[in-house]
């Protein structure tokens, strides 16, 4: 099940709010606001070295990777 970029939510394909195209790839979107945030700022969300991954005690989302570049 693919992860929501912008938020992290699991996704389900056939369920989801939006789909966006971007460098070849799907992204699936949990809400119309997240699909939004994607459009405005792709390469912010999908830079393919960096992944997000949810930290269970805020709930929030965060990048693992380096951001320096």
């Amino acid at each position: 099940m693919p992860r929501d970029p912008v938020c992290g939510t699991n996704v389900n394909e056939d369920r989801a709010a939006g789909r966006s195209e971007y460098r070849g790839r799907s992204y699936y979107f949990c809400s119309d606001r997240c699909k939004m945030e994607f459009d405005r700022s792709p390469d912010r969300y999908a830079t393919p070295d960096e992944t997000r991954e949810r930290d269970d005690r805020t709930g929030r989302t965060g990048w693992t990777g380096d951001r320096s570049r």
